[in-house]
């Protein structure tokens, strides 16, 4: 600590009091006033040299965190104090420390220096204050953080301090090292790695994600939370040559069809017909669920398999007043590509709105009569149609409505035999 930092601290001592004091004011403060305060320390900052608004920026965090954590209260003002000092750095670096580089080079090493000096402290704020930091650095910065890193041994740093520190040198590959320092912060959990996984991943490096993975996480690789995307991606990208069908089972265990999508990617088409053949059978047997239907449809959509489709229409949706926007358009694409396979399920369709025996349900039926009618007219086989209309109108005879709204639309639906 120098002369300066020390003459500034005295200096200060009795603003950072009243500071101290405005900020453990009430039981509750909200974000907003929280904000406030770390504006108003802005402007003052602002009125010291320029020299001295980077020390007085460190010496209200040391001395409000010592203040806090020697009076054992750090547990219930963490929050509050962690959101003070991220809004007091950010602001002072915006307005201040990034607009000089010297500044900004001294703002890289006293942060540094900061975090390695409390690195066996679990709660000290630093940590958290580095990693949001780090990536505005230059390539200089972090070489000379690099250098003065490698200088200090870390064997007994906390948690925190060994996930932050991990990612810094996973950031620069050095992936090895990155790993080492994971592996003294363990047991993690998911939000802990998910940084690390995710610039990994970002990339391409799917094999250390799947060594991250059996390091950190064995034998949990369907109960992964936020990582499990990242776990996916890599098994179907690494494994690109085989299928990884444990990871259909558990992608049958809460469907997704966005996830449907990225894991298809990254197969070739005869590839992506092995997972059909392997996937949408036990779908099938879950279909009792709306969402699952959804999944279903769109899938089907996307990959065209019109007998499936007409017995999913046949023994899924007995509602056809009802149907999803992405359910009429797997009927219209089943009607466009397969007229002869969509007629069932019309028919179908027409009946179970009938016997509904409300006009609501009748203008529907006879919007079906319609498609039917256009439907035996592209397949040729109109006498066909005339036929089944004159079925029709005696099977329904007493029912007076739907009768009545099929000769409204006599006109449309009514073709030469």
């Amino acid at each position: 600590m120098s002369n300066a930092y020390r003459r500034l601290r005295t200096e200060m001592e009795p603003y950072l009091k009243g500071l101290n004091r405005k900020l453990r004011s009430s039981r509750y403060l909200a974000p907003a006033q929280i904000e406030s305060y770390g504006l108003e320390v802005r402007d003052h900052l602002h009125t010291f040299k320029e020299d001295e608004q980077l020390n007085g920026c460190f010496i209200i965090i040391d001395f409000l965190y010592g203040q806090v954590k020697g009076d054992g209260q750090w547990a219930s003002l963490e929050r509050r104090f962690n959101q003070f000092f991220d809004t007091v750095t950010h602001q002072m670096y915006e307005s201040s420390f990034s607009k000089s580089k010297k500044l900004k080079t001294r703002f890289a090493k006293t942060l540094g220096s900061s975090l390695i000096a409390s690195m066996e402290d679990e709660h000290a704020p630093y940590s958290r204050l580095f990693y949001t930091f780090m990536k505005a650095f230059s390539a200089d910065q972090i070489d000379k953080l690099d250098h003065y890193f490698h200088e200090h041994d870390m064997k007994k740093a906390s948690r925190s301090f060994s996930i932050t520190m991990s990612y810094f040198f996973l950031y620069i590959g050095k992936e090895s090292l990155a790993k080492s320092l994971m592996q003294q912060a363990q047991p993690l959990t998911p939000d802990e790695a998910v940084a690390h996984l995710s610039l990994l991943t970002h990339r391409e490096r799917y094999e250390q994600v799947l060594s991250w993975f059996e390091t950190f996480f064995p034998n949990k690789t369907d109960k992964l939370g936020v990582l499990q995307d990242y776990y996916d991606q890599s098994a179907s990208l690494h494994h690109s040559s085989s299928i990884q069908y444990e990871t259909w089972d558990r992608w049958l265990k809460a469907p997704s069809f966005k996830r449907f999508q990225t894991l298809m990617s990254h197969y070739s088409e005869q590839q992506k017909e092995l997972v059909l053949d392997y996937l949408l059978p036990p779908l099938e047997r879950r279909l009792f669920s709306e969402a699952n239907k959804l999944v279903y449809a769109q899938i089907l959509i996307q990959y065209p398999d019109y007998d499936r489709t007409q017995q999913y229409f046949l023994q899924h949706e007995t509602n056809p007043l009802d149907l999803h926007e992405q359910k009429q358009q797997l009927l219209e694409q089943l009607v466009q590509e397969r007229p002869a396979l969509s007629l069932p399920v019309v028919h179908q369709f027409i009946i179970r709105l009938a016997e509904k025996r409300t006009r609501k349900y009748y203008v529907e039926a006879a919007e079906y009569v319609e498609k039917l009618a256009s439907i035996y007219k592209r397949i040729n086989k109109t006498e066909r149609y005339q036929q089944y209309k004159q079925a029709l109108y005696k099977r329904y005879q007493s029912y007076r409505a739907f009768i009545e709204e099929l000769k409204r639309r006599e006109p449309i639906i009514h073709m030469d035999s």
